[in-house]
């Protein structure tokens, strides 16, 4: 077992592996800690359809390829490594503003008006400017930072519409 040498009881795990509640402020040496723990993937606040921006929209084979190569380029990395990486990734803070900040009304408002940390990662770039009428792609994932390294993906932009 991995925590031999750490006495944890059953109620202290539940309450670290639990979602991250935005209600509550994340402190900022929480944060901090965050970003260089080891990455660890929650779909707790996954947009499965309540915005434009939801997984559930169509992913193309070269979406869904891209997508969990990166998730597991991501899950074995922290934000603090990945950043040093920002142009391989373009893998960039977002400020919670414009499309952005519609759609987080949306799904979960109470971390709208917080110092929540949004990421965004891309999958692919295309060569011509995304469009979603003419079907040209540049995807991007949306993700909120929580606690003890967690991210909580939330969005799935295939056109780049969120922040062009």
């Amino acid at each position: 077992m991995k925590l031999d040498s750490i006495d944890l009881e059953p109620d202290e795990l539940r309450t670290i592996n639990s979602p991250d509640r935005f209600k509550k402020e994340i402190s900022y040496e929480d944060s901090i800690m965050s970003m260089d723990l080891p990455i660890v993937i929650k779909y707790d606040y996954l947009d499965l359809g309540d915005t434009a921006y939801h997984f559930k929209q169509e992913f193309k084979l070269q979406d869904t390829q891209r997508y969990f190569e990166m998730m597991k380029e991501i899950s074995s990395s922290s934000i603090n490594r990945l950043s040093m990486k920002a142009r391989d990734y373009h893998f960039y803070r977002t400020n919670i503003s414009g499309n952005l900040r519609t759609a987080m009304q949306k799904i979960i408002p109470e971390a709208v008006c917080t110092n929540t940390i949004i990421y965004h990662f891309a999958l692919y770039t295309s060569e011509e400017k995304a469009d979603r009428n003419r079907d040209i792609r540049s995807p991007r994932i949306y993700f909120m930072l929580g606690t003890y390294g967690y991210i909580y993906p939330l969005f799935f932009d295939p056109y780049h519409e969120i922040n062009p």
